[in-house]
């Protein structure tokens, strides 16, 4: 998925994102690989020119399916916000998921597990290491076959923070394999270092390229 955005008036701003997943089904597992990165520079009135967003996110997840329906899962995570307050932020988490809906127009997964999180405050240098617990589900509505509706949501609940992340997304084909989306992401983190917001919010318009 390839989203761009540029507005003019006061402040000239451009956006770029780009995200690519990819799935691998086989038999007994399934893997899945995803990769995204945010770019964002804003000019003021006297030409300067400022970056107000980068981000860089990888994760892996490996479900094991044991019946049909439910599957164990190992995922990895790790994000580098250069304006989050962290320098970086990584997690490992296992557990149990299951195919709670499974129809030709709804799909949902939903999973549940424990897991760990280190930090690293970009301030201080501080290293912050919790115990936590992750809930997630993702759910996919084939309205027809020229158009989708998805969310993406995940909550991991630790000691010092929970961190929430939810992805609304409609698509609709634009021919063969390229689709049209629009979307809007946010991110929550209930305690930040100071001076940092406790939410980044994107509303993006993109083109997708299935394979």
């Amino acid at each position: 998925t390839l989203n761009y955005s540029e507005s003019s008036g006061n402040t000239e701003s451009s956006l770029f994102s780009g995200k690519s997943k990819a799935v691998r089904e086989g038999l007994q597992w399934r893997n899945t690989f995803k990769l995204e990165g945010d770019n964002e520079t804003a000019e003021d009135a006297d030409g300067v020119e400022t970056r107000t967003a980068e981000k860089y996110f990888a994760s892996a997840k490996a479900d094991y399916k044991v019946t049909q329906k439910s599957f164990l899962f190992g995922l990895l995570e790790y994000t580098d916000d250069r304006f989050s307050g962290y320098d970086y932020e990584s997690s490992v988490t296992f557990g149990y998921g299951r195919q709670l809906i499974d129809t030709p127009a709804h799909n949902l997964k939903a999973d549940i597990g424990p897991g760990y999180r280190r930090s690293e405050v970009e301030d201080t240098g501080d290293v912050q290491e919790e115990g936590l617990v992750r809930v997630g589900a993702q759910y996919v509505w084939t309205i027809n076959e020229n158009a989708t509706f998805d969310e993406d949501f995940s909550s991991e609940v630790g000691e010092d923070k929970t961190v929430t992340k939810s992805l609304t997304r409609l698509k609709v084909k634009i021919n063969g394999n390229l689709w049209g989306s629009i979307s809007y992401e946010i991110k929550h983190t209930d305690e930040v270092p100071p001076g940092i917001k406790n939410s980044d919010r994107k509303t993006l318009l993109g083109l997708n390229y299935t394979f």
